[in-house]
């Protein structure tokens, strides 16, 4: 018995499954697209705002407090702050407003209301208005 590719294509009716090259080029250049975004927005683009915490102290058993520096660029922008327990759950939260400093390395201070004593201050990034 002679296993004939041709046959078997004819006997089940299966159509032949040749790409053609323009799809190829098509997909090709979507993945480029997009694999080249992807690089420029996580490694090359500028982030419109961002905050660093530069250290953190409890005030007392319900206030934490911080001092930071927030780049913001020609427009002002909002900053989270979460304050966290030993057991790592969210007991403090607040936001603070930074006006536009066009990149100039300014230290802010927050003061963030817990429910319960915290051991660690994060910030949790910034929006642009």
């Amino acid at each position: 018995m002679s296993a004939d590719p041709n046959s078997l294509a004819d006997r089940y009716k299966r159509p032949s499954s040749k790409l053609r090259p323009t799809t190829i080029a098509l997909a090709g250049l979507g993945l480029i697209g997009f694999f080249s975004f992807a690089i420029y927005a996580n490694f090359l683009g500028k982030p419109l705002a961002s905050a660093e915490v530069l250290s953190y102290k409890q005030i007392d058993s319900t206030h934490m407090g911080a001092n930071f520096v927030a780049l913001t660029g020609s427009k002002a922008a909002t900053c989270s702050f979460k304050a966290f327990a030993t057991r790592g759950i969210v007991v403090g939260y607040s936001e603070v407003k930074i006006p536009a400093n066009n990149d100039d390395s300014k230290i802010f201070q927050v003061i963030v209301k817990t429910l319960e004593p915290a051991s660690v201050l994060k910030t949790e990034g910034c929006r642009v208005k």
